[in-house]
Formats: C-alpha cells, structure tokens, sequence
C-alpha cells in the first residue's frame, strides 16, 4: 500500500488536496475494510482525534498546538470560494492527466525524462488553476461531496473515471454555482461592510443574512427565510400564515416543529461529546452520587495515609512529648464571650479542662492531637462553627510546630494538605459533610451540581473540580459528569415554559451568568465556549422576533377569518381564479419560508 506521499509524487494533482481528504477518499474507495485508523498508519497519517467541544479538561498540558478557531468572516469568505475550488478541481481533474501522459509520451513513455517531464507539466496545469485561499473552503467541499454522495476523485483511476466519480447530484451543484471569474468581486462585495440603514427601513444586509445562514448549517438548526434575513415583512407572513390559513402552512408548521427538534437534538450531541453517561433531565442525584463517590474515596484514601503515618510516629515514641498550651488557653479566654453563640468553643475548653486535669497539667502531642480531631468533628460548613474551629485547629499547629520528631512532622504535613484540599474549603468540606451526627447530608445528592457549578464563584468551582481532575479515571469522569450535566442545564433552561414553547431569554440568561465569571470557559475551554456561544445565537436566530412581527393577539386573524366567512355567505360561488392564484401565491411563499438559502442567493447577484 503506497503512502500518501508517494501518492502525491505520482499524482501531483492531487497536491492541494488536504492529507485527510485524500486518505479519506482512498479508503472509502478501495480500503473500505480496514478499520480507517489502521488505514491512517498504513498510508502514514495520523489518524485525527474527533474534535468534541466539551472533552477537554482546562489546567492539562497539551503538547499539540490547537488550530484557531476560524472567524465569521473567515467562514463567508470560505463559502464564497467554494464554487471557485470545485470548479478549480473540475478542470484540474480533467487538464493535468492529459498533460502528465501528453508530455510523457512525447518525451518518452516510461522513461526517467519522460515521467519527469510529465509530473513538471501535471504541476505547472494544476498551478493555473484557482488555489484555495481559506481552509474553510477545502472543509464545505468536502462535506459537499460528502452529503451529496459523491466520492473525491481518487488517483488510481484514469481522467474519464475519476470524473465518473462525481456524481448527478454533485455535478448540478457545481454547476448552479457562481463562474469561479466572478468569485473575488462577490466576495468583496459580501464581505463590504453594510451601509447604516434607517431603524426598521428593509430587511438585513446580505452578510448579515448569510452569516446567519454559515451559523445555522454549522449549529444544524434549521431558520425560515424570515429569520434569516431578519425582513420584518417576511416574519409577519411567517408568523400570521399558520394562524390564518393552517391548510396552506402545513409545511412551514411543519418545519418549525423541526426547528425544534434540531435546537434540542444539538445540546444533546453537545453533552454526548462531553463523555457524559448520565446527563438526562432526571440525572442530577445519578451526576451528584458519582461526584460525591469520587470525593468521599479520595478524602478516605487519604485519611487513611494520614492515619498511618500518624501511627507510624506513635509507636516511634514521636508523640509523648509534652508540649506547651498557653496560647489555646489565652485565645478560649479571649473568644469565650463568642462562646455564648458558638457553644463549640465551650466544648473545646471543657474537653481542655479535663485533659489537663487528668494529666496533672501534662499534655502530649497525642493529647493535643485528639484535641485537633474534636475541633475537625464539631466543625458544621458553611456555620460559625467553622470558622471557629478552624482557628482552634490553627492555634494547636502553632503548638505543635517544631515539636516530636522527623515522623511525626511528616504526618502533620500530610494532615495540613488534606486539611487545605478537603477541610478549609467550603464547596468541598460540606459536600463531605453531615449534620448533627447523623447521616443527614449538609448537601442533597440531588443539590451536588447546583453547589459545584451554578452557586458560588469560580474559584470556589475550582477547589471541588480540581480534586476531580487528580482523581484518576474515576475523578475523570465525574468531571465529565459536571461538564454533560451543564449542558443539560442549559437545555433545561429552553424548555422550562408551561406553553410548551422554547425559552430563550431562560437559556441566555444561563449562559451569561456562567459566563459571567468565566466558568464556561473554565470546564469548556475557549473553543468550548465559542461554540456554546455560537449555539446561543442561532437559537435567537431562531426564536427571538423583533417587535411587530408576531401578532401575539391574534385578534387581527380572528377578524380576516370572520370576513372569509361572511363573503362565502353572500357569495356563495366566490372561487374566481383571483383567490385560486392568491391560493398558489401563498404556497409558493410558504416554500421559500422554508426553502430559502441565503448562500445561493448571496453568490447569484
């Protein structure tokens, strides 16, 4: 099996066809039974990873360096150019054969000058022919020959074959396309920035329509031309139409029902590419189980180190040293009138009180150490209680500090780090909390993602997420959890409206409070975030109107309908031909409501 370099070198027409495309039409071609991975190494391509907008895990390092993410003006500019390219490959497909084997066969066939001499023609052909300027270009042809079936030429076939390849469907739409001559003025023109237009005066300038269109294909949510073009004229008859005359709006009725289903149907994929199993509407207890198992294990695993290297220095001999309590004394005396709202700090004095009594004013590193683990017991987050009793277990590390030996001040450095990632976090300690020494959870399982992601602030996102992130596969996927149930989240929020209707000031609202402090960025990355945003606006392409072009009251139709009514009473035979045109008039409009393609229209002026 040749590899795409020695393709290229025989071939060189294929030149400028990017290194997956042309694996990609190989394989389809010939090797459609080797799985397409083992194909990539076999032809020496990397197989690329499939790009998933949520996978990745902010604070990775990557060693691969991400392609930016393309402009608006990128992806017209892209799309304009298409019709150029496959008329480019058109006649680059069918000139460099001839000139390769011409040359050859003058020069002499199958000799080193002659083989030479044909590859520096096939070369110079191709070179007259349009060169891509973007890569968004290449990408749409592709995906082109792709919907429509068609397979990119391959070059282990002669001219008349290769040209075969391309089929009915392909070629029409190639050829309905714009004379590849005309491309640079009509992407100027496209591209030209629009003149200021008079408040509510026509419908939105060109770029302005086809960035809507570029927007919705890539988001696959599909727009009526009314809400592409944003004509006020054009939203009205999309909007009163179903009221007025259903019969004749059946497909535009139609249609919006798919809309909606598309606007749904594109969250979903977007959870699906988080790696999410469970995100599902009744998923939040199922999301804040797997957070809450993952955390609980590491605080375990690591409590668990804690303890043995505590008791490593106990049988040492490291903690029978008596160690010096003036300071808890002094700061219980000077927090005992706290003590009256903060019952815990009494509890320390007590539990103090006999300590010393019991060891005749003698307290060791282990009695000082029980201390500390009461303070941890009688500390409630988010209360008074814990902040309290944090202090308390501060003041015993300053006691503490220097004292036992090289094993016991190991143990207390193992202790302060699960204290800072577990204890003196609040997201994270009451999570890990409970109330009144019963099972009682401080947080619901079903509250666990409101209190990671939605309250509170990024930073406070961080201290619960990072610990997710070391946490191996298990931590992992609890992330991904968090990440697929976000999006889950934001689909919520589209559809919490009693009349069955789409919300999109709910969805937006979401989004720009998480956006707000950078948390989609944050568990998204900025690619992640781009693209929820690009979501975000072709749902308000979709469902947000501009005042005056929905008749909420209906109250107009009731009206026109009345008036339908009494003229078939008085004239009962009223079928003129005049009312069987409106009647076509109205289903051709109602067709291109739906059918409308603000690409072909932009590129046919």
């Amino acid at each position: 099996m040749a590899t795409l370099a020695e393709v290229r070198s025989q071939y060189p027409q294929y030149n400028d066809m990017p290194d997956v495309a042309l694996a990609d039409a190989l394989h389809q071609k010939f090797y459609a039974d080797i799985p397409k991975d083992q194909f990539y190494k076999q032809v020496g391509l990397t197989a690329p990873a499939p790009q998933q907008m949520a996978s990745q895990i902010p604070g990775q390092v990557s060693t691969s360096q991400a392609r930016p993410e393309p402009t608006m003006q990128d992806k017209i500019m892209g799309y304009v150019e298409t019709p150029a390219i496959v008329a480019g490959n058109i006649g680059r497909l069918v000139t460099t054969p001839i000139a390769k084997y011409g040359t050859e066969a003058l020069v002499g066939w199958n000799t080193p000058q002659g083989m030479q001499a044909g590859q520096q023609a096939a070369q110079t052909v191709s070179n007259q022919f349009y060169q891509p300027r973007t890569e968004t270009g290449p990408a749409v042809v592709g995906e082109m020959a792709r919907v429509l079936g068609s397979v990119p030429p391959t070059p282990l076939t002669s001219a008349g074959t290769a040209l075969s390849t391309l089929t009915g469907p392909a070629v029409r739409q190639a050829s309905s396309l714009v004379a590849p001559s005309t491309t640079a003025q009509k992407m100027a023109a496209l591209l030209k920035a629009p003149e200021p237009k008079m408040q509510g005066m026509g419908a939105a300038s060109v770029d302005e329509a086809l960035a809507r269109e570029i927007r919705s294909r890539e988001q696959g949510i599909r727009l009526t031309k009314g809400e592409k073009t944003q004509d006020l004229g054009q939203l009205q008859f999309e909007s009163d139409i179903p009221k007025e005359k259903p019969e004749l709006a059946k497909a535009l009725i139609q249609f919006k029902e798919g809309q909606k289903g598309d606007i749904l149907r594109r969250f979903e994929q977007l959870s699906n590419e988080t790696g999410a199993e469970f995100a599902d509407p009744t998923a939040y207890r199922k999301v804040g189980s797997i957070v809450d198992k993952t955390l609980v294990k590491q605080f375990d695993d690591k409590k668990s180190l804690v303890d043995q290297a505590y008791q490593k220095a106990r049988e040492a001999g490291e903690t029978k040293q008596v160690v010096d309590t003036a300071k808890l004394d002094q700061w219980l005396t000077d927090n005992a009138p706290e003590g009256i709202s903060v019952p815990q700090i009494q509890t320390i004095k007590a539990k103090l009180d006999a300590l010393k009594k019991a060891t005749n004013g003698q307290i060791t590193i282990d009695d000082i150490e029980n201390l500390y683990q009461t303070a941890g017991s009688l500390s409630k987050p988010g209360e008074q209680s814990s902040v309290y009793m944090g202090r308390v277990k501060g003041v015993i590390n300053d006691i503490t500090e220097g004292a036992g030996g090289d094993l016991y001040r190991a143990a207390r450095n193992q202790r302060k780090e699960l204290a800072n990632d577990f204890e003196n976090t609040y997201r994270v300690a009451k999570l890990l909390g409970t109330r009144g020494g019963y099972g009682d959870r401080a947080v619901a399982l079903d509250d666990v993602f409101s209190h990671v992601v939605l309250d509170g602030s990024l930073e406070e996102m961080r201290t619960v997420t990072k610990l997710l992130k070391k946490g191996g596969a298990e931590g992992q996927q609890a992330y991904a959890e968090l990440q697929g149930q976000t999006i889950q989240y934001l689909k919520d929020q589209l559809t919490k409206n009693s009349s069955g209707q789409l919300s999109f000031a709910k969805l937006n609202n979401a989004i720009d409070t998480l956006d707000r402090e950078d948390k989609l960025t944050y568990m998204f990355g900025k690619q992640g975030r781009e693209t929820l945003v690009e979501v975000r606006d072709a749902v308000k392409d979709a469902l947000v109107k501009p005042p005056g072009s929905v008749n909420y009251s209906n109250s107009g139709n009731v009206v026109m309908r009345g008036l339908d009514k009494l003229a078939e009473l008085r004239f009962p035979l009223a079928k003129t031909a005049s009312e069987m045109a409106e009647k076509s008039q109205l289903s051709k409009k109602v067709e291109e409501a739906i059918k409308y393609d603000a690409m072909t229209k932009a590129l046919s002026k």
